[in-house]
């Protein structure tokens, strides 16, 4: 552990989203798969990696999958009513900011609209399979 590069310094700092007993228990094989995953150049992990990681180590933290069961069960309806509330969201959002009251409902607004979006681009791989 001591010679490691900067780029599995790196992956190591992001696993520290997952929870200490599973970081024990997999975070070699972790870091093994995304060093033989990585460009020769690379410096730093992609937003992607990064974004996978942080999600997944949330997840696996919260102690459920996201979505849940049910909602992956009715994803047909779940879908459009995650898209129609983040849109709505975003409008909310477009409103306070221009009556100058959204800067700070912005650091509420923005991560509730990433989720949803997030959420709908997981149970659209659901649809999919189906």
């Amino acid at each position: 552990m001591t010679n490691q590069s900067p780029l599995e310094r790196r992956y190591r700092r992001w696993l520290a989203f997952y929870p200490q007993s599973f970081r024990a228990e997999h975070a070699e094989e972790m870091v093994a798969v995304l060093m033989e995953g990585a460009n020769p150049d690379q410096a730093r992990p992609s937003a992607g990696e990064a974004t996978n990681l942080a999600t997944h180590g949330l997840s696996r933290r919260a102690g459920r999958r996201f979505p849940g069961d049910w909602e992956r069960a009715h994803a047909k309806v779940m879908l459009p009513l995650r898209i129609v509330i983040a849109l709505w969201l975003c409008f909310l959002s477009a409103v306070l900011i221009g009556y100058h009251r959204g800067e700070i409902w912005l650091i509420l607004l923005v991560p509730a609209i990433v989720a949803h979006i997030l959420i709908a681009y997981r149970l659209r791989r659901n649809t999919a399979r189906r």
